[in-house]
């Protein structure tokens, strides 16, 4: 009797796996001021169609013109269901993502914010992810490489300071020269003072390094 059990079970077809159904998101971008794309994911569809793209369900550059829209996969019941965010940052292609964000039992989610500070959030409040802005290091001057692009930039500033310098001193001259040979002797205090002005300005075009060394700034 057994053996007549066992061998009625094993002609039985097998029992049929749950059917797909579908999981719908609705999306509100209104708030966001910068372009973005969502994808919306289940364990359905990664398990069902390749990886690189046929995964996930995309909504396409947006923005906040485009307010509310719907987001569809396919959903197996007990699926986890995931969404990437990814923010458009210029004209380039350049991008900030956040990946893989749970987002199971929630139907409605918001992104809000403005570039670099943008916040994904659905209804459940564990869901809220934030955009943060790159971190630039610090530029580090090579000071003792003299083909570095700043130490030639400090190179020509210098030398268009001596040339100014030179430049004011024979014009100044020149004009004094003049004047004293027409016999203008009243006008010699005002020249020598434009000569101090122009000498003053050099001292301190020459030692301009050596003082913000002081001041500490090239630190």
């Amino acid at each position: 009797m057994t053996a007549l059990v066992l061998a009625l079970l094993a002609l039985a077809p097998p029992a049929p796996a749950a059917a797909a159904g579908s999981y719908t998101v609705t999306v509100d971008g209104g708030g966001a001021a910068f372009l973005y794309k969502i994808c919306l994911k289940t364990t359905t569809t990664v398990n069902t169609y390749p990886a690189g793209g046929g995964d996930r369900v995309c909504s396409g550059k947006k923005g906040s013109p485009d307010g509310s829209f719907d987001l569809t996969a396919e959903y197996t019941d007990g699926d986890t269901v995931w969404m990437d965010v990814e923010m458009l940052v210029d004209t380039l292609g350049h991008s900030r993502t956040k990946d893989d964000v749970d987002i199971t039992g929630s139907h409605s989610c918001t992104l809000n914010g403005a570039l670099y500070a943008g916040k994904f959030k659905c209804e459940n409040v564990i869901n809220k992810k934030s955009f943060e802005a790159p971190t630039i290091e610090p530029y580090q001057v090579a000071v003792d490489d003299p083909d570095a692009p700043i130490m030639q930039l400090l190179s020509l500033m210098a030398w268009c300071v001596s040339a100014a310098a030179v430049m004011g001193l024979l014009l100044t001259g020149m004009t004094l020269a003049s004047q004293l040979r027409r016999g203008a002797l009243e006008e010699r205090t005002e020249y020598t003072r434009q000569i101090a002005f122009v000498m003053a300005a050099c001292l301190l075009a020459t030692t301009a390094g050596p003082i913000v060394q002081a001041l500490g700034f090239s630190q």
